[in-house]
């Protein structure tokens, strides 16, 4: 498949009505490889006019970085930019914390007042049960554990074939 680096005078019409200028449909087709229909039809990003804006952020304690960061990446109003106040580091980091948190903190506390484990009630999640049965099924006593345990060893006991009874094991040593 042979790439088309070849822009008719249509193709820049048409960008220039879809606001791409001839140089940057020139960029998107022949450096970055972007398809002419996609080169043509995106529009390029806006950058905002930050002018008094910066003195504003400044005042508040605002980097001229920061600022065209929040306006320009994250996409925010310049007001807002300009305005809000920087997170502190414990703020930043407690964020962060809830972000990469992998359950939702609602059920770690209703496991938590349930008397549940974190350990137990991840490897519940793990083990294919619902986020609320994790959360809510209170957890086995040892006692528990133990009948389940022993009522599993009888059934296991019933199905295997015994290789003598008393009576066919005495048959057995006669002949």
């Amino acid at each position: 498949m042979s790439y088309d680096f070849y822009i008719t005078p249509e193709e820049y019409q048409i960008a220039q009505q879809n606001g791409v200028s001839a140089a940057t449909l020139e960029v998107r087709v022949r450096s970055l490889a972007w398809q002419k229909e996609r080169a043509i039809t995106t529009p390029p990003h806006k950058k905002h006019r930050l002018g008094e804006w910066v003195k504003v952020a400044e005042q508040n304690g605002i980097c001229y970085r920061t600022l065209c960061y929040r306006a320009n990446q994250l996409g925010w109003d310049l007001e807002r930019a300009a305005t809000q106040p920087l997170q502190d580091r414990k703020a930043q980091a407690e964020c962060a914390r809830e972000k990469s948190k992998v359950y939702p903190i609602k059920f770690l506390e209703m496991a938590k007042r349930n008397g549940i484990n974190y350990d137990t009630f991840r490897g519940r999640v793990k083990a294919g049960w619902t986020l609320e049965d994790a959360a809510t099924r209170p957890t086995m006593t040892w006692r528990e554990i133990g009948l389940q345990r022993k009522a599993k060893h009888q059934k296991s006991e019933k199905r295997r074939p015994q290789k003598f009874s008393s009576l066919s094991r005495s048959l057995y040593l006669q002949t």
